[in-house]
């Protein structure tokens, strides 16, 4: 979310002319090191480019991996014989105005979906992302306050962080009040069912998201309703 106090005294700032001159040039050259960024990218490797930086992944615990196989494959599901649009696991990287970033679970409606094109390798802005916490103070803090600001910021309408240590889901939508900002909609343990606003009709229980057998439920669930 933008400070506008921080705009105001910036405003109020004398020297503002030279300082953003030296914005615009640092900026320039954060620009080049992006496209370099995404001249070495393949699908082998999991990086992001976030503030100026590239920020490589290690490989995920096997609690994060379940969890992104099983919301992912339940998503994937619904939006596919629902017709409302597609679904892409990890390796979607979206561009925003500043940063790269590889969501674990990313939705785009219908109308954006259908322009996708077998050859794009760069996405545009989804409807919904899910991110799912790995262990690390960086990790976390990416999740819950950099990307928590950057996907407000580009209207992403709703944005869930899956824990799977407490095995919760917290379910942020854009607030009424400020767009560029969200608001806790719900925050759902395991024993909680959750609905998806974004992808409408879409509700699980929550314990579908962390145990393969409630999972394996949801998809036959989630298949009587399509027939």
């Amino acid at each position: 979310m933008f400070d506008s106090g921080l705009e105001e005294n910036l405003w109020n700032e004398p020297s503002l002319p030279l300082l953003l001159d030296r914005i615009h040039h640092r900026l320039d050259d954060e620009r080049l090191k992006r496209s370099e960024f995404r001249s070495w990218l393949t699908e082998d490797a999991k990086a992001e480019f976030i503030n100026g930086n590239i920020v490589m992944h290690s490989p995920a615990a096997d609690d994060h991996n379940e969890a992104v196989l099983h919301f992912g494959s339940l998503a994937n599901f619904f939006a596919t014989n629902q017709k409302i649009g597609k679904v892409r696991v990890e390796k979607a990287l979206i561009g925003m105005t500043r940063n790269d970033y590889e969501p674990d679970i990313a939705f785009w409606r219908k109308e954006v979906a259908d322009r996708f094109e077998p050859g794009m390798n760069v996405y545009p802005i989804p409807d919904l992302i899910v991110e799912v916490l790995s262990p690390g103070k960086e990790n976390v803090k990416r999740d819950t306050e950099t990307k928590f600001h950057d996907y407000a910021a580009h209207q992403v309408k709703e944005y869930w962080i899956v824990d799977p240590k407490k095995k919760t889901v917290e379910q942020y939508l854009l607030s009424t009040d400020n767009p560029d900002a969200y608001e806790l909609h719900k925050k759902a343990i395991l024993t909680d069912n959750i609905e998806s606003k974004v992808m409408e009709g879409f509700a699980i229980p929550v314990r579908a998201i962390f145990e393969s057998e409630a999972n394996s439920a949801a998809i036959q669930m989630l298949l009587g309703k399509a027939l």
